[in-house]
């Protein structure tokens, strides 16, 4: 009687340890979130402006990061020059578009804010494929896209530091008017979850 309880608890254990192979154990490969013991970044970035944001057909305020790692190759002012590996935030006529350069289509981005003479965006590292730093730079333009005002140049965040800040310099005032003059803008890294 033994022997046969003995042997049906063998069999068990071995059906048990054969599945287990089979099967394979719990894995989180790129996975929507960090994975066990992981902790996922994003990038949280603030545009001030000197007049009220303007929510309006009068223009367009873009927030364009490149994530390709190149530090050379950041995002200039002129839109038409921007390289299809850039991502931007898009706020018109009241909303938030997101999308990268090469796609045909922009999709609707809900990280972001506007209040007063400030925009808030914060944004998932890996939506913008896990970089190791991100070049941004912030320009306002007319309903055509021609430049009303923007960053001196871009500026570089290194992203694998929880804490890690940037600021970008001023060009001078725009030729928007007060609404789209570009008084400051700052990036920093936080904690997604």
């Amino acid at each position: 009687m033994r022997i046969i309880k003995l042997k049906k608890i063998i069999i068990f254990l071995l059906i048990i340890g054969a599945m287990v192979i089979i099967t394979g154990c719990a894995r989180w490969p790129d996975g929507p979130g960090p994975g066990p013991g992981g902790t996922e970044y994003q990038l949280e970035i603030t545009v001030e402006v000197s007049g009220v944001i303007n929510d309006s057909s009068n223009g367009i305020y873009y927030i364009v990061m490149d994530a390709d790692g190149n530090s050379a190759t950041g995002p200039g002012y002129d839109i038409s020059f921007w390289d299809g590996d850039f991502y931007y935030i898009k706020l018109e006529d009241g909303f938030f578009d997101f999308a990268q350069v090469q796609d045909d289509f922009e999709s609707i981005f809900d990280g972001g804010s506007f209040s007063g003479n400030t925009i808030q965006v914060t944004i998932a590292l890996s939506d913008l494929g896990k970089p190791n730093s991100v070049d941004i730079n912030v320009i306002t333009t007319d309903s055509d896209n021609n430049t009303y005002d923007h960053l001196d140049g871009y500026f570089t965040i290194n992203t694998s530091r929880l804490g890690a800040t940037g600021e970008g310099v001023i060009s001078g005032s725009g030729s928007g008017g007060a609404d789209f003059d570009i008084t400051k803008v700052t990036a920093v890294i936080t904690t997604l979850y």
